[in-house]
């Protein structure tokens, strides 16, 4: 019997990384993260990290442990179809008047649902990020008398620390 050929993932080799795009996951988040912040901050800059997080895809092969699932794939791509469909549903049935707060808050609550299939990808662990991120939406939405920008500081905060954790995977076996 052949060994299977290096292109091909087997799933009972126990030197492939389970979740080989952890880095490039964690490198995305801590960029969007940031461009929330420096927003938040100097109002306008949320465009210049959503461009460099996009960028940092470039960057996805070189810090990967190797090649994904066909299901981790999957996964990936129903998610970003996943908040590509809310945002058109929420942009339908948002009343047009809806103060740019709300909006907002919703679209953060769009992407927080997205992350969810994500666990595949990335770690079962991203699935607390995608509740702790909901749950802060939600709070956002039921507290409107606060600030936006407590709810944005903390959204940032969310994804720039697990972020962080998962650039901290620096060996494909951790």
């Amino acid at each position: 019997m052949n060994p299977p050929s290096e292109g091909i993932q087997s799933v009972k080799n126990p030197l492939r990384h389970p979740y080989p795009l952890v880095r490039s996951g964690g490198l995305f988040l801590v960029l969007i993260g940031a461009g929330i912040i420096f927003n938040t901050v100097l109002n306008g800059a949320f465009i210049a990290g959503t461009m460099l997080a996009v960028l940092s895809l470039l960057f996805a092969k070189v810090l990967a442990f190797g090649k994904p699932t066909l299901i981790q794939i999957t996964a990936l791509t129903l998610a970003i179809i996943l908040e590509v469909v809310l945002l058109i549903v929420m942009v339908n049935k948002l009343p047009a008047d809806a103060p740019i707060q709300v909006r907002l808050m919703w679209v953060l609550m769009i992407v927080g649902v997205h992350f969810l299939p994500m666990a595949i990808c990335f770690v079962p662990r991203f699935a607390v990020l995608c509740i702790l991120c909901i749950v802060n939406r939600f709070a956002g939405l039921v507290c409107n008398n606060a600030s936006c920008d407590l709810f944005l500081l903390a959204d940032s905060a969310l994804k720039v620390g697990f972020g962080l954790w998962l650039l901290k995977k620096l060996h494909p076996a951790t």
